[in-house]
């Protein structure tokens, strides 16, 4: 009995195996069958594709996973040791059991090889399955009806009006009348409750904070109050949106046969609502602080009214196809209407072209680049041209498939633009720069969030373009499964994590600089030089931190990256030989700190401020307000001359020279008096005047003095220079200047030959003929 059990309790996993294996050849061999039918039914086709893709799904499961068994053979075979050399036996009871193994591995891998055999043939299936959805598409949208402009289609959208009484479709089962009494007034509740959300308590909630803010006394609080009306912006209206869309599901209780007009009407309001809010968050027409781009009053209210015309579009769209689902419309008088649908969105189409350069013109944020605005509004001008045309010759489902999702990208690309100015906003406040020179700090916060949000985006313009849901997730698994490189699995799910880890790292490590730039450090007794030094450090470090974290997440290891680093050793000891020299002369600037940000250096020649040390080079402000920059090398192997390196103290030596025969114990006097009545120089050591030399035309002296502030030493050099110059006159003291006598020697004769010369060339002298 026992032994009975145990068979049953064995056999049950194969019965699981071999039901689902058969269900796996049934689910197949009936998408064989149907593909074999010439007018199959797109919805047939689409249900039997959804069935085939969770069996691939659940083959490639089992293939992958193996069987328990099958693997606790192996470990016994692998026991047994290698089978024996060719020629060589081995004893006859571990051979006998080597071959009962064997045969027992064969049978527990058979589950394993039909699910890899269920796989190819559902993925094969797949493919046609698809292929034939995308012909059955090509061919509807190819389908060409009456031209709206006959006058026998106007006549029978006029016959369709007349007859709209009489539904097709066929009446659903109403529910209870408890049930249908209390669902609607809860849908209009709600509907109502929604407006009143849209309309009013976002405007009042955002006045509210825009006033507490302007109010805040601290930077952090007017920072938080900021991030708070850009997030209640978009929380608020879209509870408005999500409240409209469940409204018309308690409607169709108490309508349950005008299901797909009720659903209709729930989408066109949906479609107004959103483009008011959509409108409303970018352009704010009555709040100019708030807009997402800077543009004048005109514009905003441009793109409001545009916005709104869009949604109006989308809105009579969404009525359109209630009516087609709910009547029994004619191939001519639902061509006519949709020639109507398709001038209302073809209109605002054409005119956002000139809105987008004119948005371009007055935005000087540039959050979109001119030549790609500008290219995508005439593609969009393009399709809604097309889209008209083909409606007045009769594809009327080509143009209404090449409009609607025209503007429905649109609607994207506005949420997209939103949502970056949101997140960035937010991102920028709590992870900014943490110093005010640090122009390039919060260049990777708005390039990831872009990054992200065109990521998110792509499966949603796949949707709006026709795309299936199954369509998405058959990329999704190509796209997943990635490739083999060494020991590592790169996918586009690693790769999105590895940048998502090292994304999050950046952010932790521009907070922490930001805390310890400006609430610890600051508080210390250390100077700026010291200060940025330990922010930068810490930012170079968290930035590494963050690689090696995202790497390690993502599963690539990081000895399998010793070959690429060896292999590019080779072109660092050639070609990078200068960025490792200036990279490591970088770190040892920051920690041995013989140059720091704020000293006055002279080094190759400039002269200036140190603004920032960064891990390749230095940048220096020179006097004339022009930046330099210099390589970290330089600062290292080069000789560098810095006067405010241990102290701002510093010498002036101002030479002077005055007149032979002047009183050289007043001159003394006067010079040292100037020094002694500027405040910028030092008592002690006391000011020294020296006799230097005897000039060629002037007794020369020196100045030397020492300057509290070396940085001071040109305005101290000049007033010093006034106060000399004004005492020296009065005192009667020449300042002499180089002077210069030129003599000429034989003059005389020069002169007397000169006059001979003339006379004889005199006309009337004889001496003169011939």
């Amino acid at each position: 009995m026992v032994l009975v059990i145990c068979l049953i309790g064995l056999s049950s996993p194969a019965q699981e195996v071999l039901d689902e294996t058969s269900d796996w050849r049934r689910t197949a061999d009936q998408a064989e069958e149907l593909l074999g039918q010439e007018a199959a039914e797109i919805a047939r086709l689409e249900e039997l594709r959804d069935a085939l893709a969770e069996q691939r799904a659940a083959a490639l499961e089992q293939a992958e996973r193996g069987s328990v068994r099958a693997l606790t053979l192996e470990a016994q075979l692998d026991e047994l040791g290698p089978p024996p050399e060719a020629g060589k036996r081995e004893p006859e009871p571990l051979a006998d059991r080597r071959a009962e193994l064997q045969a027992a591995l064969s049978e527990a891998n058979a589950p394993v090889i039909d699910a890899r055999a269920a796989y190819r043939r559902a993925d094969l299936l797949i493919d046609e399955l698809d292929a034939r959805l995308r012909e059955q598409s090509a061919e509807r949208l190819l389908t060409r009806s009456p031209s709206p402009l006959l006058p026998s289609s106007w006549e029978s959208l006029r016959a369709d009006i007349g007859t709209l009484q009489d539904s097709p479709v066929a009446p659903r089962a109403a529910p209870s009348s408890g049930v249908t009494g209390a669902a609607w007034p809860l849908g209009v509740a709600i509907f109502g409750a929604a407006v009143l959300i849209i309309f009013a308590a976002e405007p009042l909630v955002t006045g509210v904070l825009v006033r507490a803010r302007r109010k805040a006394g601290s930077r952090l609080r007017r920072r938080l109050l900021a991030a708070l009306t850009l997030v209640l912006r978009l929380l608020i209206p879209a509870t408005g949106l999500l409240l409209i869309s469940l409204a018309p599901t308690f409607l169709i209780l108490r309508f349950p046969e005008s299901l797909p007009m009720v659903s209709g009407v729930a989408g066109a309001v949906f479609s107004l609502a959103a483009a008011h809010v959509l409108g409303h968050v970018l352009f704010a027409p009555l709040r100019p602080d708030l807009r997402t781009f800077s543009i004048g009053d005109a514009l905003a209210r441009r793109g409001y009214v545009l916005s709104l015309l869009l949604g109006l579009h989308l809105a009579l769209e969404a009525l359109l196809e209630g009516a087609e689902e709910q009547y029994a419309l004619s191939s001519s008088g639902g061509s006519v209407l949709a020639l109507l649908v398709i001038l209302t969105g073809l209109f605002p189409m054409v005119w956002l072209e000139t809105f987008l350069r004119d948005l371009g013109g007055e935005d000087s944020d540039g959050e979109v680049g001119a030549d790609l605005r500008m290219l995508f509004a005439r593609l969009l001008q393009a399709t809604a041209v097309l889209a008209g045309l083909f409606a007045v010759a009769g594809y009327v489902d080509l143009a209404r498939y090449a409009l609607e999702p025209s503007v429905q990208t649109v609607a994207l690309v506005g949420i997209m633009l939103f949502l970056r100015a949101l997140v960035t906003g937010v991102l920028a406040d709590l992870f900014g720069p943490v110093a005010p020179n640090e122009e390039e700090a919060a260049v990777l916060i708005p390039f990831f969030v872009s990054l992200l949000l065109i990521l998110a985006a792509l499966p949603l313009l796949a949707l709006i373009w026709g795309a299936r849901r199954s369509d998405l997730s058959e990329a999704w698994r190509l796209v997943s499964a990635g490739i083999q490189i060494g020991e590592a699995q790169l996918s586009l799910t690693s790769v999105a994590l590895l940048a998502g880890v090292f994304f999050i790292g950046l952010l932790v490590t521009r907070w922490l600089q930001r805390v310890l730039g400006q609430s610890i450090l600051r508080r210390s007794h250390m100077d700026r030089g010291v200060r940025s030094s330990i922010v930068t450090g810490v930012g170079y470090l968290g930035i590494t931190l963050a690689a090696v974290i995202a790497l390690s997440t993502a599963g690539i290891s990081l000895a399998s990256l010793a070959v690429v680093f060896g292999a590019l050793s080779v072109g660092i000891g050639f070609g990078l030989q200068n960025i490792v020299s200036n990279f490591v002369s970088g770190i040892i600037l920051l920690i041995e700190r013989p140059v720091k940000e704020g000293d006055w250096i002279e080094v190759s020649g400039y002269s200036g401020y140190v603004r920032k040390i960064a891990v390749r080079s230095t940048r220096i402000e020179t006097f004339d307000r022009f930046d330099v920059i210099v390589p970290n090398s330089d600062l290292i192997a080069g000789v560098v001359k810095n006067m405010t390196l241990t102290s701002h103290e510093g010498r002036l030596i101002l030479p002077i020279g005055v007149a032979y025969g002047s009183d050289v114990q007043q001159v003394r006097k006067i010079l040292t008096e100037a020094a002694a009545r500027r405040p910028e120089v030092l008592h002690h050591p006391e000011p020294v005047v020296l006799f230097t030399g005897l000039g060629d035309s002037q007794l020369e002296f020196e100045l030397r003095c020492f300057l509290r502030d070396i940085e001071t030493v040109l305005t101290v050099r000049s007033d010093l220079l006034f106060d000399i110059y004004a005492s020296l006159t009065e005192a009667g003291i020449e300042i002499p200047f180089p002077q210069r006598g030129v003599s000429l020697k034989g003059l005389e004769e020069l002169t007397e030959a000169v006059g001979q010369l003339a006379t004889r060339l005199r006309p009337g002298n004889g001496s003169s003929r011939g």
